[in-house]
């Protein structure tokens, strides 16, 4: 069977506009979502009082009341939602605990 160059042209060019009709558009309209960033070590939980229901973290930092923190696991994993609260001495901050357990010892984001 003998091929003609045009038939081959024809097909090459067919197939090209074959593959632009398939190739999906990306949808422009949808806002692009930046990653979450990493959450920051400010310190380690240095005292929980569970009775109470806080807990005492020694920080670098002085975080504003209110600010909401996080304890975790040696594995990154979140133990407990904080809240920093008014009493503070440098250089630790006292955290009401808002949900779930913290441990002496794990480290607190923000």
């Amino acid at each position: 069977m003998k091929h003609h160059p045009q038939s081959l042209l024809l097909a090459a060019i067919c197939l090209g506009l074959a593959a632009c009709a398939t190739h999906r558009q990306p949808d422009i309209s949808a806002p692009i979502q930046a990653p979450a960033p990493a959450p920051k070590v400010i310190g380690t939980v240095s005292l929980v009082n569970e009775e109470l229901g806080f807990a005492l973290i020694q920080t670098a930092e002085t975080p504003e009341a209110g600010t909401p923190l996080q304890a975790r696991a040696t594995n990154g994993q979140e133990t407990a939602a904080l809240k920093v609260s008014k009493e503070q001495k440098h250089p630790f901050v006292i955290a009401d605990v808002m949900n779930g357990k913290p441990h002496v010892g794990e480290i607190v984001t923000k």
